[in-house]
């Protein structure tokens, strides 16, 4: 085991080295390496100084001797490095380092000791020490070197670095993450200047846009001849166009600020405009009466109009929009149209009276004459006559008889004297045994439900030609084998209701003006019905029937005329 060393003989080289220094003239210094070292210094207080600086130092100060070996250890070397100074001195310095820098370590020793120089290593490396337990930590080293007569002697002194390390690995860490922050919110704020920059140019586009729109909207605002009024959700005017201010006879800064039911004080529609500012629906009314009452010359004019509510972008309504459109020249063609259509079916109706009159008065009367007389030839002709005779003329028989057959028939679908004779009730249980023994594989359920003195005059004729033209389709088209047919009245109509369970078909397709299969039946029952005041719909789609609804209001017995507009009577 190695000696172990004391003060006193560190003392002692110290004295050594004083002395051989002192022999050399001219040095300047102590001449002596190891004063020269910025950690180990020899004071000439002696032995107590130096004990204590040693002693103290929180590094660790290890001395080597000219073999490698360690022969001084302090405090704080055992502490740094774990091994007691009787298992560090003796060893050599290389137990104190991985094994991957002991050759390097080495081979800089074994030059400095052949040089046979004394100098100073002034150099602090970063190396990695070796603990006793086999740990690695990084460390600090600086190393003293003087040449004596026993020789060439090393002081190192170490620091354990490992907290500082730490700490510049975790400020190495924090750089990283912070430049790693700085060109991820750099980035970020690149493409944010992108988005915004394509924003700003998206926003040019739109307001450029709106510009156009605004200036059309302006342009169309200004020149159309539909009226147009902008006013707040209390229904104050902020603007109306040249239009609407000429319809009533104004000049258009006159309803700024003014209130639309101060000049417009119709019941009902206030309730309409509030409920279009609460919902946010619009409304639109068509054909809409009008009345002036500050211009009675111009009589009652009709409109289509429509209120839409402005929303701001939470949804809240902030104005609303009127536009009106004038449709009395339109609703005033439609009604001549309707008094030309009824007074049409009126003629029709008169003539086919008059023609059903005739074939009955003339036509039929002459016929039965006819078989009358040639029945009585018959009968006497064959007793004075040859058989052969009397057969030729009975063959005239049948033919006479089917003429009369339909004269009849043309009389009764021009108009049946059994409508005028009996009444609609009796003449629909008539049509409907009628139709029952011509087609007799279609059953018809009957629910009659109303009285004779019930239904006015002018609108059996309608009903009659309705419950005509709907069993005339369904023996045409429907290829149904079951009819139900309900005529009531109920407290405020009369209703006819015609149903089939045939195949149906495409409602739209014979409606439409273009199509081939357009049915003229069904606009000529329509027609009928709405010009007598009534209402008619028709159900139907392929594979699944067809309904037929014809309605008309009911005022009571008093008054058995129809509820129309005044056109038909």
């Amino acid at each position: 085991m190695a000696k172990k060393p004391t003060y006193e003989k560190l003392e002692k080289r110290g004295k050594e080295l004083e002395k051989e220094g002192a022999e050399r003239k001219g040095a300047d210094g102590p001449g002596n390496a190891l004063y020269n070292s910025p950690t180990l210094e020899f004071p000439d207080s002696g032995e107590e100084r130096f004990r204590s600086v040693v002693e103290t130092a929180n590094d660790a100060i290890i001395c080597i001797d000219s073999h490698g070996n360690i022969d001084f250890w302090n405090p704080a070397a055992r502490k740094i490095f774990g091994y007691s100074a009787d298992e560090a001195l003796g060893k050599p310095l290389t137990v104190l380092m991985p094994e991957r820098f002991r050759d390097d370590y080495q081979s800089g020793m074994n030059r400095m000791v052949a040089t046979g120089k004394s100098r100073v290593i002034g150099k602090t490396v970063d190396m990695v020490g070796l603990r006793k337990d086999g740990s690695q930590f990084p460390i600090e080293l600086s190393i003293a070197a003087w040449k004596t007569k026993q020789g060439v002697f090393f002081t190192g002194i170490v620091r354990d670095v490992t907290h500082r390390k730490q700490v510049e690995k975790a400020l190495r860490k924090a750089r990283d993450e912070l430049e790693q922050r700085v060109q991820e919110r750099t980035a970020e704020l690149v493409k944010a200047n992108e988005q915004l920059r394509r924003e700003i140019e998206e926003r040019k586009r739109v307001e450029e846009a709106l510009r156009d729109n605004n200036e059309l909207l302006e342009k169309i605002f200004s020149t159309t001849h539909m009226l147009i009024a902008y006013m707040d959700t209390d229904f104050n005017f902020i603007r109306v166009n040249r239009a609407y201010a000429a319809a009533d006879g104004r000049e258009p800064e006159f309803f700024v600020g003014k209130n639309h039911f101060d000049l417009y004080p119709y019941e009902g529609n206030e309730s309409i405009f509030g409920s279009v500012v609460e919902k946010g629906e619009p409304y639109t009314a068509y054909a809409k009466p009008f009345e002036y009452t500050e211009h009675p010359e111009r009589g009652v004019t009709y409109w289509d109009w429509t209120l839409h509510p402005v929303k701001k972008v939470s949804g809240k309504v902030e104005g609303l929009v009127l536009g009106l459109v004038n449709v009395t020249e339109r609703i005033k063609t439609e009604e001549r149209l309707r008094f030309l259509s009824s007074q049409l079916l009126t003629a029709q109706e008169n003539e086919r009276k008059r023609i059903a009159q005739e074939l009955h008065d003339s036509i039929g009367q002459s016929l039965t004459a006819i078989k009358f007389g040639l029945e009585n030839s018959l009968d006497e002709r064959a007793r004075h006559t040859a058989k052969t005779r009397v057969e030729s003329l009975e063959a005239v028989i049948p033919l006479v008889q089917q003429a009369i057959e339909e004269v009849r028939r043309i009389h009764t679908d021009l108009r049946p004297s059994m409508l005028d004779d009996l009444g609609i009730l009796a003449t629909i249980n008539w049509f409907c045994r009628e139709f029952q023994m011509i087609y007799s594989d279609v059953r018809i359920e009957k629910q009659v439900d109303v009285q004779e003195n019930e239904v006015p005059e002018p609108l059996k004729m309608v009903i009659f030609r309705v419950l005509q033209e709907a069993m005339n389709n369904i023996a045409k088209h429907s290829d149904a084998d079951l009819v139900r047919l309900c005529f009531k009245k109920t407290d405020a109509t009369i209703g006819l209701t015609i149903e089939d369970n045939g195949q149906g078909f495409d409602l739209e397709g014979a409606l439409s003006l273009n199509s081939p299969e357009r049915g003229f039946g069904i606009t000529s029952m329509k027609e009928r019905t709405e010009l007598a005041g009534g209402a008619f719909a028709i159900e139907s789609t392929p594979g699944t029937g067809t309904v037929v609804r014809a309605s008309w209001p009911y005022k009571g017995k008093g008054d058995n005329r129809p509820r129309s507009n005044g056109v038909v009577e």
